[in-house]
């Protein structure tokens, strides 16, 4: 279940230069739990990525072996 809603166009520098994004809040559910993030949208972007200034605020632990992603607060 995801819900976005659309805040504001963002300009951001990356590898390629600098680019335009639509900047969302969203609202994702992992694991039963509700949580309100801030989602960036473009052109190329494929998939769902976590960004980096919310995952430094959540203790997140990755086993790729074992198939688990856990996030917490």
């Amino acid at each position: 279940m995801s819900r976005w809603q659309y805040i504001d166009k963002q300009k951001m520098q990356t590898a390629r230069g600098e680019e335009n994004f639509w900047l969302y809040q969203g609202v994702v559910c992992l694991d039963g739990q509700e949580l309100t993030i801030p989602v960036l949208a473009g052109t190329e972007i494929t998939e769902v990525l976590l960004g980096l200034p919310w995952l430094e605020e959540r203790r997140l632990v990755v086993d790729r072996k074992a198939g688990l992603l856990s996030l917490g607060d």
